[in-house]
């Protein structure tokens, strides 16, 4: 990595010398090429790095719970900007000691972005009660009235 560096800046301080040497009607072509040359290569490398950055999830974080065993129910909620409830049910569920036996089916498994980058995920959990998954509200979001 040094190396690179260090062949960038002698070539910076060459280019600088080159220019600094020739007639100003010249320098100025050779100024306006470089720029260009430099425009054309930096605008797919801006292309790359974005989508690398939105394939990586960009850093928006997300919310998941795995392999776990909710005594109740599981409610992710995300980007709110105003007006969630979310409430309590109208009875307690039971705390569930162990997890149920296999005839009780597959653990519960959603997600509101399967591609994994930064979405809401439930997967390989057993709950007692539902699973709620808001994702960006901006408003007026009621559940269990």
């Amino acid at each position: 990595m040094w190396a690179g560096l260090l062949a960038v800046g002698m070539g910076l301080v060459g280019l600088g010398v080159f220019l600094g040497v020739t007639r100003l009607d010249d320098a100025d072509k050779w100024g306006s090429v470089v720029a260009a040359m430099v425009a054309v290569l930096g605008l797919p490398m801006t292309v790359y790095g974005v989508l690398l950055a939105r394939r990586q999830g960009g850093g928006t974080g997300g919310q998941s719970v795995t392999g776990s065993v909710v005594g109740g129910g599981v409610a992710q909620v995300r980007g709110v900007r105003g007006n969630v409830r979310i409430g309590t049910p109208a009875s307690p569920a039971p705390a569930a000691a162990d997890p149920p036996a296999a005839a009780a089916g597959p653990p519960t498994s959603g997600t509101t972005d399967p591609g994994g980058s930064g979405g809401q995920s439930v997967t390989g959990s057993w709950t007692a009660g539902g699973v709620r998954q808001v994702d960006d509200v901006g408003g007026d979001v009621d559940v269990d009235r």
